[in-house]
């Protein structure tokens, strides 16, 4: 294990990355949107090979008790292993890996915006909220907390 100031991966940057943090600041740093769209991917099951030509640091989730908490739940939900809720260098792997599937899918969803995309972000958040809501299905917070309980009672070595 790797220490964790020195833990990083590589993310592709793409355009959505500026669209949503530089040229409208629906977020304030490219972490903040990183971290979205791993969620966004987690959420959607959408997990793709991070790119390249930018890397992300587990030094900027070090103040981000809500990242990290973020990262080690997916992680661990993601790789079934305690390692996950440990080890920052997996951590930050799974995280890149389902942030490169999220942003594919934000592409997609956002990609054509002329303007401010602030509106169609909130109204996609609903629109999924929604529909969590309308199958009675649990959310996908909801399914992480579930998932660790029923593990940490099953886990065996």
């Amino acid at each position: 294990m790797s220490s964790d100031a020195t833990v990083r991966v590589n993310y592709e940057q793409t355009a959505v990355y500026e669209q949503f943090v530089d040229e409208y600041g629906v977020f304030n740093s490219y972490q903040d949107f990183f971290v979205f769209a791993a969620a966004v991917g987690y959420a959607n099951d959408a997990i793709e090979e991070p790119g390249s030509g930018n890397e992300m640091l587990w030094m900027h989730f070090t103040d981000k008790t809500l990242y990290k908490a973020m990262a080690a739940a997916i992680a661990y939900n993601h790789l079934g292993t305690p390692d996950g809720l440990i080890d920052p260098e997996k951590q930050l792997e799974t995280l890149a890996k389902f942030s490169a599937g999220g942003t594919t899918i934000l592409e997609t969803e956002f990609g054509d915006i002329d303007g401010d995309p602030t509106n169609a972000l909130l109204n996609y958040i609903q629109d999924a909220r929604d529909s969590d809501d309308d199958a009675g299905g649990e959310n996908v917070l909801e399914k992480i907390v579930q998932s660790f309980d029923d593990d940490m009672y099953t886990y065996n070595d």
